[in-house]
């Protein structure tokens, strides 16, 4: 290396600690981030290597260190305030701390807003958007069902709608036939058929795909065969028969417990928001309140997720009032956020928040929720003792909000013009595993969360838990999501069939696995997610733990709890979901078995979208 590339840039730690004086930033000044990078430690200190342009700089230790905390972007005197507010050791020199940035910078490891706003803003010509296909999927409630489609009667433009299925996944035959009669009724007075997709039609799309593809009879029924997971429920099974039925076109999956009704609030956030996928929450002592602050809208949910689905993501700004982004917009985003975003990513994924019950199986969420969401619970009457006891919340994104990974909406909106990935047939989490693998799929692709909400209202009573849920993360789809994650090949060039093979690959090496190295990668895996835990609620007491005796405590319960789980090693028999009567080797042979037919059925994949699109009721 010559004299020059060994030139070291590092802070002036000590002094005589005063901190210089730097005028507030302007509302006009220049947005940085720091590009991903790598670390490379030297004789002569830490080089840094930028993944995005290949930007390389020698600088000592404690600089790489601190350009983990310059992220999100800021200008540069943000920058070097916040680090010496986070960095004590830094003595206070705010200026020095700008002077090093600056270098940084103009080494190329920082990546200005206003580049990704030229890269976001430079879209084609729109591409024109057939109607959706529209989808109900259920299981084992019938009177959900026949709600579900009389809100549909009332508060859709049906003709406007491509086609109608409700797929029924019921086990009992006599719910089955109480879902099929409603159907027939239903389409008495709808001007576009609803098609019952049961027992029957779903068994004979089954023997069409074997017929056509022998050689892949096995991943057929891997990914659609119900018997093979009992007495597991097949959450993602339902949701691929959708994909199958819709090969070809967008399509909008309902689930069976909700309302087909948009609801806005009285006051909608101007603009477009960028997210990691974060939601805010709002809780409600009972349904009645939420129902008088959320008003019914203009339009219905069918049509207000067929708005932007499959659009670019700069044709989407524009449709939702943004035609063209500006670098003040992304202050406080996430570089990372846009590292393979541009004008055409496709918007594969829309979403819409949930008023009522949130979905989910507990409340150990809730120390996820933004600190702006914490403050609203802490400061109404109740605080957290209300939140733990009631299933009505609001639970989304205040504005439209643009992310990179999919997360749960009891209706969503796929592109599958493109060729989306099929869903995990049975646990839970298979709506963030779809998420991980279309973002390995397809890196540059968005998606669309909507900042209205649509009511989400089982029939069934469900109690919250005033005692508190563990927020202590389980095993289970969500740890593969995180896997695959860190696996997915780094480049945007890649090809898809070659993803695709990469994916089936990383899935199959999990199938053979031995014991020993399974459970190690698990450990691995719980280690990191209960890390993450641990911080994300350590993060929480720092924000907001002197606002509420109650909030600091259960944070600091659940905080203790990740701990002791980080000192045991995790079991795989402790996987929730699967039956395994506490044998480790049991559970062992269900991921081998489960990673290897899955990975064989992400081969096939491609002949079994192709071959669906012959199917016909």
């Amino acid at each position: 290396m010559t004299d020059e590339t060994r030139i070291s840039y590092s802070f002036q730690v000590g002094g005589d600690n005063k901190t210089a004086e730097v005028p507030a930033a302007g509302g006009d000044e220049p947005l940085f981030a720091v590009d991903d990078h790598e670390s490379l430690a030297t004789a002569g200190g830490t080089l840094l290597v930028g993944k995005t342009t290949g930007a390389q700089m020698l600088v000592q230790q404690e600089v790489a260190m601190v350009l983990q905390h310059c992220t999100v972007f800021r200008t540069l005197a943000e920058h070097a305030r916040h680090l010496v507010a986070v960095f004590p050791q830094l003595g206070g020199n705010v200026a020095d701390a700008e002077r090093v940035l600056g270098m940084v910078r103009d080494a190329g490891l920082l990546v200005s807003a206003a580049s990704i706003c030229e890269r976001v803003n430079s879209g084609d010509a729109a591409e024109a958007l057939d109607r959706a296909k529209a989808f109900v999927i259920t299981c084992d409630r019938p009177a959900a069902v026949e709600r579900l489609l009389e809100s549909l009667l009332r508060k859709v433009r049906l003709a406007g709608q491509k086609q109608l299925y409700l797929v029924d996944d019921s086990r009992d035959p006599g719910n089955a036939a109480r879902n099929r009669e409603a159907v027939a009724q239903f389409n008495l007075v709808s001007p576009t058929t609803m098609h019952y997709v049961g027992e029957e039609a779903q068994s004979r799309l089954i023997a069409e795909l074997e017929t056509a593809l022998p050689d892949d009879r096995e991943a057929i029924r891997f990914l659609l065969q119900r018997e093979r997971w009992q007495p597991m429920k097949t959450y993602g099974r339902a949701r691929t028969l959708c994909l199958l039925l819709s090969v070809g076109d967008r399509c909008v999956i309902m689930d069976d417990d909700v309302l087909c009704e948009a609801r806005i609030p009285a006051q909608r956030y101007s603009g477009v928001m960028f997210s990691d996928g974060m939601r805010e929450a709002a809780f409600f002592d009972e349904a009645g309140q939420w129902q008088q602050q959320w008003f019914s809208a203009e339009f219905d949910p069918l049509s207000g997720h067929a708005r932007c689905l499959g659009m670019g993501l700069g044709e989407a700004l524009g449709e939702l009032g943004v035609p063209a982004l500006q670098a003040q917009q992304l202050r406080g985003t996430s570089a990372s956020l846009f590292r393979t975003m541009g004008a055409s990513s496709p918007v594969l994924v829309t979403q819409a928040g949930t008023l009522g019950d949130p979905g989910t199986a507990n409340n150990g969420w809730l120390p996820n929720m933004t600190p702006a969401s914490v403050e609203g619970m802490l400061s109404v009457p109740g605080g957290l003792m209300r939140a733990l006891r009631s299933r009505q919340c609001w639970l989304g994104h205040p504005g439209p909000t643009v992310s990179k990974r999919a997360v749960m909406s009891q209706v969503t909106g796929l592109d599958n013009r493109r060729p989306l990935p099929p869903y995990f047939p049975a646990l839970r989490g298979e709506d963030q595993l779809f998420g991980a693998m279309i973002d390995y799929l397809m890196p540059d692709s968005a998606v669309l969360e909507y900042d209205w909400a649509v009511p989400h209202m089982p029939l069934e009573e469900r109690m919250g838990n005033v005692a508190g849920d563990s927020a202590v993360p389980r095993g289970g789809l969500q740890l593969v999501a995180a896997y695959l994650s860190r696996s997915k090949p780094e480049d945007t060039v890649t090809s898809f069939e070659a993803r695709l093979e990469s994916l089936a690959t990383t899935l199959q090496a999990l199938a053979g696995m031995p014991n020993g190295a399974l459970l190690a990668r698990y450990r691995v895996g719980m280690a990191r997610a209960q890390a993450f835990t641990l911080q994300t609620i350590n993060d929480r007491l720092a924000d907001t733990g002197s606002l509420d005796a109650d909030w600091k405590q259960y944070l600091e319960i659940n905080a203790r709890h990740c701990v002791e789980a980080l000192q045991r090693p995790a079991r795989l028999a402790d996987v929730g979901d699967v039956p395994s009567g506490g044998d480790e080797e049991q559970v062992a042979d269900v991921i081998r078995r489960s990673a290897g037919g899955f990975a064989a059925a992400l081969r096939a994949w491609p002949r079994m979208r192709e071959a669906a699109r012959n199917f016909a009721f």
